[in-house]
């Protein structure tokens, strides 16, 4: 998964224009197709999109997964194969589409983004993913192969658990609850730096904090864009009851409401956090610059006095015998130094240093 440069859609085009909105992340396009039941499954990487419309079984569960959005033609034949309608073709292009769910009646769409985190450039990226279920079918689209369904497809193949019991939208469920899953590998990355900048701070080491912690907060910005309306749109999953879902699916989907909504309010809580190390780093720098100037201020100090006795005896009158004796000079410097040395004592038991 990675950051890709953005390619903005030209102005000007008619609605449902297939156009893919970045560069490409890989040449090739590649397409799973399982089928499978409680009594066993099928899989094909097929690129023959006629030979996977001839396999479909109603009485089974279909899932085709594309990774490669570029070629526009593959999205094209999908969605005339299964009547999805052009503005849905669109959106499963446009990568840098919010998070949105639609109930076509006949299928349900959903968009959102799948994410990992960057160690070596410190920062959050993005997949466009987009699923569309059917009644006994499931399309995915990614934007390149490799994706955290690997745990899905075991499931399947291995047919422990209730995947293959169930229909089409548990399947539905168990990439999308991967995915938000995935958020929290994220979120636990994120509460892991700041408190790790927390720690630099109160060990007074403010030097070169402020980029970290500007980016961390653009990373929870990312990540609230990608959070938010997903939990919105999942809310109103809930609340229009599909027909394409079926009753025991939506328990494990107000679970998916309920990690998002614990998410919401994680990254609530980092955006305080933030603030606070903010903050802290403005008192750490202000800290820092007050020891600056206690130092130099005490240094002034001392200093002022010897400067004025040095002063005295730089001046240039005839009549000042002190310049005439042989130990005027180590007399002078014995005073500056008892002077020095007086002042030194004083301010330490006035703990001013």
């Amino acid at each position: 998964m990675n950051l890709i440069k953005k390619q903005r859609k030209k102005p000007g085009l008619p609605p449902g224009s297939l156009i893919y909105t970045r560069e490409k992340v890989q040449e090739h396009v590649s397409i799973q197709f399982f089928q499978y039941d409680e009594d066993g499954f099928t899989y094909a990487d097929n690129h023959n999109l006629d030979q996977i419309f001839s396999e479909i079984d109603p009485k089974k569960v279909n899932w085709i997964n594309v990774n490669g959005l570029h070629h526009t033609a593959t999205i094209e034949r999908l969605g005339s194969h299964f009547d999805i309608h052009p503005l849905i073709l669109e959106d499963i292009l446009h990568t840098e589409h919010m998070p949105k769910l639609e109930d076509h009646e006949k299928y349900l769409f959903l968009t959102l983004k799948m994410l990992s985190y960057n160690e070596k450039q410190q920062k959050v990226e993005q997949e466009h993913v987009s699923m569309i279920l059917g009644g006994h079918w499931l399309i995915t689209f990614q934007e390149s192969d490799g994706d955290i369904f690997e745990p899905v497809r075991d499931g399947i193949k291995s047919g422990k658990g209730r995947l293959r019991k169930r229909r089409a939208d548990y399947l539905f469920y168990r990439l999308l609850d991967m995915v938000v899953d995935h958020y929290y590998i994220v979120s636990d990355k994120t509460e892991e730096n700041l408190e790790l900048i927390e720690e630099i701070l109160l060990k007074n080491q403010a030097g070169g904090i402020s980029e970290k912690i500007l980016n961390e907060k653009k990373n929870m910005i990312f990540l609230r864009r990608c959070i938010i309306p997903l939990r919105e749109e999942i809310r109103k999953l809930r609340q229009k009851e599909s027909s394409l879902i079926q009753e025991g699916t939506y328990s494990f989907i107000d679970d998916v409401f309920d990690h998002l909504m614990h998410l919401s309010q994680t990254l609530d809580g980092f955006r305080d956090l933030t603030t606070s190390l903010m903050e802290l780093q403005m008192a750490v720098n202000s800290n820092r610059m007050n020891n600056v100037m206690k130092t130099l201020t005490i240094f002034a100090a001392i200093f002022m006095p010897l400067t004025f006795i040095a002063g005295i005896y730089g001046m240039n009158f005839h009549h000042m015998p002190e310049l005439e004796w042989n130990l005027g000079y180590p007399l002078v410097l014995g005073l500056m130094a008892l002077v020095a040395g007086s002042m030194l004592i004083y301010m330490k038991r006035k703990k001013w240093m």
